[in-house]
């Protein structure tokens, strides 16, 4: 069986991105061959599978796949039923949502992430291509550490303006402004690779005077991520919208404490097994953040 991977993205992002490493694994250990394409129009259509990851940029594939009778399966979260999120379906163009209905309803498989998107489109749309297959971690890399470091914070986002918003970022720096103007002494670290926002994010730091107590370092390998969350006293992940919420799983089977609110597939990853805000409220984050933390906190 041979199959083409496509995905409208760099190239280095197949390497940091986890869930895009997790899939092109799985495809190289179960197909004789396995190819990526960055473009459509590199897609080897002499493949058996065309598989693509999302639905927003499906449409040429699929429509290409049904003239030349391929089998074309569509993965990731579809932004449904959530509309907080400026990249949900109703709030895109009507052409935009003519195309990405025509592709869901079209592909031969749609494997979605988020058991909730996948309920709500069964039931408005009525559709018998759609699978349901979570994210999942590694626990042999992503182990389990009961070795913290005191008052530690950790939070991952992709430096891209929209981005630093959804998973509130402002929140959160503001949220540690408040602890430290309490006296609390903690230690933030923010990592996530580039996209255009982190001398914002810089900018947000230096005018809160957060500089003590903040450092950004941008980009990191996999093995430093790991390190870090089983080092952290907290993980941070509190956002507007989260498909699935793959950081938070790999923050607990590490074994870090997680703050995160009620948003997408987020209370399926969680269940009972972390603090679950019901938004991005700064000073419920700040308390959250100090009870958590607990007796352990210095004045």
């Amino acid at each position: 069986m041979k199959v083409s991977f496509y995905c409208n993205t760099k190239y280095d992002a197949l390497q940091l991105v986890e869930f895009y490493k997790q899939d092109l694994k799985i495809l190289n250990e179960i197909a004789e061959e396995v190819s990526v394409a960055l473009r459509w129009r590199d897609i080897d259509w002499k493949s058996d599978i065309i598989f693509v990851w999302w639905w927003t940029y499906a449409f040429i594939p699929v429509l290409i796949g049904k003239i030349l009778k391929k089998k074309v399966v569509i993965t990731g979260t579809f932004n449904y039923g959530c509309e907080k999120n400026t990249r949900d379906y109703s709030r895109r163009s009507r052409l935009q949502r003519y195309l990405i209905k025509f592709s869901i309803k079209h592909a031969w498989k749609n494997i979605l992430v988020s058991q909730k998107e996948l309920k709500l489109i069964q039931k408005d749309w009525l559709l018998k291509n759609l699978e349901y297959s979570p994210h999942i971690v590694d626990t042999q890399k992503y182990s389990f550490s009961e070795n913290r470091a005191e008052n530690l914070l950790f939070t991952i986002c992709w430096m891209e303006k929209e981005n630093v918003y959804r998973k509130c970022i402002p929140e959160i720096l503001t949220s540690i402004k408040i602890l430290t103007d309490m006296g609390v002494k903690v230690k933030l670290i923010i990592a996530g690779r580039n996209g255009g926002a982190e001398q914002f994010v810089l900018s947000l730091i230096d005018d809160l005077k957060l500089k003590p107590y903040v450092e950004f370092i941008g980009e990191i390998e996999e093995e430093k991520k790991i390190r870090l969350l089983q080092k952290c006293s907290i993980y941070l992940q509190p956002s507007r919208y989260e498909g699935f919420g793959l950081a938070i799983a790999e923050a607990m089977s590490c074994g870090a404490p997680v703050i995160s609110t009620d948003v997408g597939e987020v209370r399926n990853v969680v269940g009972d097994a972390g603090v679950i805000l019901y938004n991005c409220d700064i000073t419920l984050m700040a308390d959250s953040i100090k009870k958590l933390l607990g007796d352990k906190i210095k004045l």
